[in-house]
């Protein structure tokens, strides 16, 4: 019976990546691990091909990650989340910010070619057409975190951004508020645009009109927050509640509130997006749609694997979403109280 090392790490229950460590005593197995893949082996015969361990062999058990920035904790979370499966399956991160300072598109071609990494986790949040176009044409693994542009014969790994907006603007509406603000993200954000969607489509179900005085520019930054903030508080009909697509304009609005000698939830209610560790250290804790970000760079990773072990078609369109929930602080009413919501 013929046996490939696919179907020992189905019949151990392991990565191909850790089968490949065992049976070349090489990388971090435990004796028990080991014992039973060495046994499976020899049970079955397995004879390692030849032509399939020089591919092997130009493997780097490297994987590329390229984020917006590094410095958000957003992003440093999906990080933690990558390299702790990443270093579970004994591969190894290479990170890389796509930022002003240096083009995406070079970025990327760097990881890819030259066989510095077997695969390439990218997030990016403004993809421009060529840029959409060269992922189409890319042959080697390649995982996009929160994408919704649908690229013909790519792989993604969703937040269900539009979900947790929708969420949160009907908790706001639920809780009274009806002159509801929005602090919206950076224009051709795919997070900001499909978290805009969701709170518009909770207005229009729940009937309650849209005041364009009452929507706001930001860009994610807590600076950009501090002064939608003024700007809001400072026109002739006030809000009587604000929602931040991100939790760090949701900060900038507490620095502002602050400022003012304004207190939340007493003078306008808030509520944020993402549920940073951060927030739990605000006064009142802020009310905010969490997002299990760790887990979206896990989730990268195992897919990816599964590529570069050729368990799936590179080339077969996919995608997983992960769900939001409501965590419920004491920021959107008097009477609030810390909880968390069903997701």
């Amino acid at each position: 019976m013929s046996i490939s090392i696919v179907d020992i790490a189905k019949k151990a229950g392991v990565s191909v990546a850790t089968v490949s460590r065992a049976l070349n005593n090489k990388g971090p197995v435990s004796a028990k691990t080991k014992a039973l893949i060495q046994q499976i082996a020899t049970q079955f015969n397995y004879t390692p091909n030849v032509s399939a361990r020089g591919l092997s062999s130009q493997k780097t058990e490297t994987i590329g990650l390229i984020l917006p920035e590094l410095a958000d904790e957003f992003f440093m979370d999906i990080l933690r989340g990558v390299d702790e499966a990443a270093s579970r399956n004994g591969y190894y991160v290479m990170v890389s910010s796509s930022h002003s300072r240096r083009d995406m598109v070079e970025t990327m071609l760097g990881f890819m070619s030259g066989g510095r990494v077997d695969g390439v986790i990218l997030m990016a949040p403004m993809l421009h057409q060529n840029f959409r176009d060269m992922i189409a044409r890319v042959s080697r693994p390649l995982v996009l975190l929160n994408n919704y542009d649908k690229i013909p014969n790519t792989s993604c790994i969703n937040i269900k951004n539009f979900q947790g907006a929708f969420s949160m603007t009907e908790h706001l509406i639920h809780q009274g508020h009806r002159r509801i603000a929005l602090i919206k993200g950076p224009e051709g954000n795919n997070d900001a645009q499909q978290r805009m969607l969701g709170f518009r489509e909770a207005m229009a179900k729940n009937n309650l009109e849209l005041d364009t005085d009452l929507i706001v520019s930001g860009d994610f930054s807590s600076k950009s927050g501090y002064f939608a903030f003024m700007r809001l508080m400072n026109t002739e009909h006030k809000p009587d509640a604000i929602f931040a697509l991100n939790d760090m304009m949701a900060i900038g609005c507490f620095e502002a509130a602050h400022v003012n000698n304004l207190t939340i939830p007493e003078d306008v209610a808030l509520a944020g997006f993402d549920d940073i560790y951060m927030t739990r250290f605000l006064n009142p804790r802020l009310t905010t749609v969490h997002t299990p970000i760790m887990e979206l760079g896990q989730r990268a990773v195992n897919y990816l694997l599964k590529m570069i072990h050729h368990e799936v078609d590179i080339k077969e369109s996919h995608c997983e979403e992960i769900n939001t929930g409501l965590i419920i602080g004491g920021t959107c009413s008097v009477n609030s109280t810390n909880g968390h919501s069903g997701y």
